[in-house]
């Protein structure tokens, strides 16, 4: 009997049984598998987040540019040409620099967030067929500070616009997501979204 006993309690320290092992591996698998899509999620919501916060400390770096300088800025990252970032450094266009100039206006870079590596623009938008809707009365409005962001699927584009102005429900005509509201699809560039920070 001691002997049973001896034997019975080896064998429990000896660890899992193969079936315990299997069981455990199937939970942790499907909790996984319901975990995954809202820690994406949660990701992708604080890179809004980000983008959001770094498109405000634009439009104040705008106003500042302006109220220096009397002339609209245009800011490109990957930099281009060194005259497209002007927040950051005081480069006009065809060489020399731009009177008033007191900045830097920007404490750092901009960085897409949302799609790593491509180009977020700055730039003054005076075409028609760019407009946005930057006072929310429901008409497009021209001549606006622009903020384009390169490179977005459909889904972050929608969650991007619905942050700004609460139109993700718009799916057809005219209100649609893509063409509506303070942030919208690019005409020339579909794959980019356009955020109309201020009007000019």
């Amino acid at each position: 009997m001691n002997e049973n006993w001896r034997e019975s309690v080896r064998r429990t320290q000896l660890g899992f049984t193969l079936m315990e092992m299997i069981g455990v591996v199937a939970v942790v698998a499907i909790l996984a598998t319901m975990a995954t899509p809202m820690i994406f999620k949660a990701i992708q919501d604080s890179r809004i987040s980000a983008t959001l916060q770094q498109a405000r400390q634009v439009e104040t770096a705008i106003a500042r540019f302006y109220a220096d300088t009397g002339r609209w800025p245009i800011h490109r990252n990957p930099i281009m040409n060194p005259h497209e970032r002007q927040l950051i450094a005081n480069t006009a266009e065809g060489g020399g620099t731009i009177p008033g100039w007191d900045g830097p206006y920007l404490d750092a870079e901009l960085r897409n967030l949302l799609t790593p590596g491509s180009e977020m623009l700055v730039y003054h938008e005076t075409r028609d067929n760019e407009k946005c809707d930057v006072d929310g009365d429901g008409t497009p409005d021209a001549n606006t500070m622009i903020l384009r962001i390169n490179d977005l699927d459909d889904d972050v584009a929608r969650n991007l616009s619905d942050a700004i102005d609460n139109d993700y429900q718009n799916t057809s005509g005219t209100a649609a997501w893509d063409v509506a509201g303070r942030a919208r699809r690019g005409v020339f560039r579909p794959n980019a979204m356009i955020i109309c920070l201020s009007q000019t």
